[in-house]
């Protein structure tokens, strides 16, 4: 492995970024590997069933840590609040705050690298499961419902959350 620590040498913001998309990109590899494995293995019925419990398992850990981080801040569970405690990088996507026609200000991913290799893979239908970390963060955060108004891996221009009270399943 190669690299300096960080007291030897300074990097300028845009080399961090690369370095920052050029590790999720990595991370998308071995995802998609993974699923396809899984699909092989098993199925693609069992194998979606399983990235679906892995990808819940992973979100519900990130959400935890969230709460937890936000907590010792002293600050109110709120989705406001959330990115206080997010274990997510701050570089490598892009994306901004939008206004919406219904008057609800969301956020919008205009670049993921994830879903960059996904795309480029074909594998799009099984990156799409793990979107649903979304879902399973906000939950395990502090109930709140995680929508995808939008999603690129489902042919749309960018992501587009929406983040609401959680519902109780209807039936």
């Amino acid at each position: 492995m190669t690299g300096t620590s960080s007291s030897e040498k300074k990097v300028s913001l845009q080399e961090a970024e690369e370095q920052v998309v050029l590790t999720a990109k990595r991370l998308a590899l071995l995802y998609h590997y993974t699923a396809e494995v899984l699909v092989e293995e098993f199925g693609m019925a069992k194998g979606e069933a399983l990235l679906k419990e892995i990808i819940g398992r992973y979100g519900s850990e990130s959400g935890t840590s969230a709460r937890k981080k936000v907590e010792e801040l002293g600050l109110p569970l709120t989705a406001e609040n959330f990115k206080a405690g997010s274990d997510l990088p701050r570089w490598g996507w892009k994306g901004d705050t939008v206004l919406c026609a219904d008057g609800e200000v969301r956020d919008r991913v205009t670049y993921c690298p994830l879903a960059e290799v996904w795309q480029e893979k074909g594998s799009g239908k099984l990156g799409r499961i793990y979107c649903q970390v979304d879902q399973a963060k906000y939950a395990a955060y502090n109930g709140t419902g995680c929508r995808h108004l939008k999603n690129v891996l489902d042919g749309d221009d960018c992501c587009l959350f929406d983040l609401c009270e959680k519902r109780e399943p209807e039936g």
